[in-house]
């Protein structure tokens, strides 16, 4: 999915989780965090970034399971509202990211560093599919939350 899928969508949906201001900017800056993963790792490449690129992207980087535990790590209670509200946010966005791209006919791993992809083949990156999917949800979301977001009700955090 592109970029701007991933980041309306962690937002709309750490919005609808309750997730305080600091939070949802949070979750807006991770939902694209790996991406840039592996933009990082093909970038150390001397020469042919673009075929390092497409083989080290949706692999390790896309596995869900450490956004997972990085979203749900604040339910310790091990730090402060602040703090937790940052890598709750943080961590949903990225995992938000690797459910999204799962939609996708490219799909993301099911294990970490598996070269296999699980992948539910709703829609293409960049496609029409991907664009509707987007709509729908901004509907759906404006019309669930109009209230909320008429009166700003959201905490900082």
């Amino acid at each position: 999915m592109k970029w701007v899928t991933h980041q309306a969508m962690a937002v709309m949906g750490s919005f609808v989780l309750g997730m305080p201001l600091s939070g949802i900017a949070s979750a807006w800056a991770g939902s694209v965090v790996p991406d840039i993963l592996d933009q990082r790792e093909a970038g150390k490449a001397l020469f042919f970034r673009q075929r390092k690129f497409n083989k080290v992207h949706r692999r390790a980087s896309h596995w869900f399971g450490w956004w997972l535990v990085l979203w749900l790590f604040p339910l310790t209670e091990l730090m402060g509202p602040l703090p937790a509200a940052l890598v709750n946010g943080f961590g949903f966005g990225a995992f938000s990211h690797c459910l999204l791209d799962m939609c996708t006919t490219h799909g993301t791993p099911l294990v970490p560093f598996a070269e296999k992809r699980f992948s539910l083949k709703i829609c293409s990156t960049g496609g029409f599919g991907e664009y509707a999917i987007l709509i729908l949800t901004i509907v759906v979301f404006w019309l669930a939350k109009r209230q909320d977001i008429a009166a700003w009700n959201v905490p900082l955090f």
